[in-house]
């Protein structure tokens, strides 16, 4: 009778282990803000297990979880944002879009004398500004003795917040010059230019993306002879 009795509790436990591993999920996405930023270094914990993951520099996360667990997504200035996962096995994606902490926002004064772009950049700067402000913490100390040499201070330097800052900054400005090219090499002014239109003009555009440093040297009227000489080079390939 104990030996049945074993092979049974054998059983039920193997039963039970193999039900909990059927219950796996693998959960993947992307955290970004309301303006599309991705946020690396963000923490996303999973509450049932207490496990945690942290995003890469593109924003992406990996964590193990199961059905009904929920995870929560923290970042540095913004409001923290908690999803529940629904799938019962394989792998789920869940794309979080977090919200920048509301006491920092501000108003912003609309003006007619800015363009469209201009006044979302401001919008951004004033959304954004009391991270941009801050200071990156230097490598050395602020009361270090002179002649003492440099205090490495990885404490500071390379703490997570750090690293979620500077990060941030880095990301936020490609956003800015991207944003910018947008604003003025559009589809609708390369169309009027060379008479290209749905896929071929995508494939024009992607294939002649300008640089921003190239953006912000040209004039107006030097980007019309830009894109005109960019579809002639173009068309003989």
């Amino acid at each position: 009778m104990k030996q049945i009795a074993r092979i049974l509790a054998l059983g039920c436990m193997l039963l039970l282990t193999m039900q909990f591993v059927q219950a796996q999920v693998v959960v993947t996405g992307v955290v970004s803000d309301t303006n599309r930023l991705v946020l690396p270094y963000a923490t996303v914990t999973n509450l049932t297990t207490g496990k945690h993951s942290i995003t890469d520099q593109g924003g992406y996360y990996r964590i193990n979880a199961s059905r009904g667990d929920r995870l929560t997504v923290t970042f540095v200035g913004y409001n923290s944002d908690t999803v529940l996962v629904t799938a019962a096995s394989g792998t789920q994606t869940i794309n979080i879009r977090m919200t920048v902490t509301g006491k920092f926002l501000k108003g912003v004064d609309i003006s007619a004398q800015y363009t469209p772009y201009q006044l979302d950049s401001i919008a951004r700067r004033e959304q954004y500004g009391y991270l941009l402000d801050l200071p990156n913490k230097p490598l050395a100390g602020g009361n270090t003795p002179e002649g003492a040499g440099i205090v490495f201070s990885p404490i500071t330097r390379f703490s997570k917040k750090e690293k979620q800052k500077r990060q941030f900054k880095q990301n936020y400005e490609k956003m800015e010059q991207e944003k910018y090219i947008d604003s003025r090499y559009t589809p609708a002014l390369v169309s009027r230019v060379t008479g290209l239109s749905g896929d071929s003009l995508q494939h024009f555009m992607r294939d002649n993306y300008p640089s921003y440093e190239t953006m912000r040297s040209l004039g107006n009227n030097d980007l019309l002879y830009w894109i005109t000489d960019k579809y002639k080079n173009w068309k003989k390939k």
